[in-house]
C-alpha cells in the first residue's frame, strides 16, 4: 500500500525539492509551490520503482519527475518540469497529448501549466515488464496489434511521437490495451515516423525484440524492412495491413 501525503505534508518533508529538481533553488520552490495550489490535489503518493529526495515515485526523465498524485477524487499523474529542462514550458507538450487523445492515443489529459503536466493514472507494467510474464498468444497478438494501430493513428493525425523507436519506455501495459505515454518530444512539424520507429522497436535489435522472438519466429529483418520501407512511402492503411498480414496479426478493430 502506497504511503499517501497530503500536500502540505509534502511540502514540509524533504521531497519538496523534487518541485525544482535536480537545482532544488528555494526561489523557484516558492513559486512552484504557488503555482501547484491550482491544480488542487488532494493527495501525493510515495509510489514507483524510482526513489528521489526520499520518496518513491513513478519516474524521473530528461525533462521531468513524475509522480501519483489523487486530484479531484482520481488517481492522477502529476509530471514536474526540472530545473533547468531542455523544454521552458510543459505548453507544447499538452497540446500534442491533447492531440493524441483525439485519436484515443495516450494517457488522458487533465490541466497544465508553466511546470506542471496533470493526466490519468495508468495502472500497469511497463511493456517489457509484461513480456516478461506469462502471457498467452492472444495476449501477446492482441497488444502488438494495438500498438502498431494506435501508431498508425498517430501518423494519420500528423503527430510524431518522436521516442517509439525506444518503446521500452513508453508504453503501459493495463489490462485492457497498452497505451502510449510521454510526448515530451512528440511533433506536428516533422514528419510522422511511428509506425516504422515502433516496429524497429519491437522487432529489430532492441530487447523487447528478444521477448517477442519466440512469438514472430517468422520474421526475417530484411523482409520486415522492406514491408516498412513500402509503409513509409506511402503511410496508408493498403500498405499497412501486408505488414500486419506478414506479421501474423488478425486487425481486430
Amino acid at each position: 500500500m502506497a504511503t499517501v501525503f497530503s500536500p502540505l505534508e509534502f511540502w514540509h518533508s524533504p521531497a519538496r525539492q523534487l518541485l525544482a529538481y535536480p537545482s532544488g533553488d528555494g526561489p523557484t520552490l516558492q513559486r512552484r509551490w504557488a503555482e501547484l495550489q491550482a491544480f488542487q490535489l488532494d493527495a501525493i503518493y510515495a509510489h514507483g520503482p524510482a526513489n528521489l529526495a526520499g520518496l518513491d515515485i513513478l519516474g524521473v526523465g530528461y525533462c521531468g519527475v513524475v509522480l501519483r498524485v489523487r486530484s479531484h477524487g482520481g488517481d492522477r499523474v502529476l509530471k514536474v518540469r526540472r530545473e533547468p529542462a531542455p523544454q521552458l514550458s510543459f505548453e507544447t507538450e499538452a497540446t500534442l497529448q491533447q492531440r493524441a487523445n483525439t485519436v484515443a492515443v495516450g494517457p488522458q489529459y487533465v490541466a497544465h501549466s508553466d511546470n506542471f503536466l496533470l493526466m490519468d493514472y495508468i495502472d500497469g507494467p511497463m511493456l517489457v515488464d509484461w513480456l516478461q510474464s506469462p502471457q498467452s498468444a492472444e495476449a501477446i497478438q492482441h497488444s502488438v496489434f494495438q500498438l502498431i494501430h494506435q501508431a498508425y493513428r498517430l501518423d494519420q493525425l500528423g503527430l510524431d511521437h518522436g521516442d517509439l523507436r525506444c518503446i521500452t519506455a513508453h508504453a503501459l501495459m493495463p489490462a485492457d490495451s497498452p497505451v502510449l505515454i510521454d510526448f515530451s518530444r512528440a511533433s506536428a512539424e516533422r514528419r510522422p515516423a511511428n509506425v516504422t520507429t515502433l516496429v524497429q522497436g519491437l522487432f529489430i535489435s532492441t530487447e523487447i525484440a528478444q521477448l517477442l522472438r519466440p512469438w514472430f519466429p517468422n520474421t526475417i529483418r530484411a523482409e520486415l524492412i522492406e514491408y516498412l520501407r513500402r509503409y513509409k512511402h506511402q503511410p496508408s492503411w493498403p500498405q499497412l495491413n501486408p505488414l500486419l498480414a506478414y506479421l501474423g496479426i488478425q486487425p481486430s478493430h
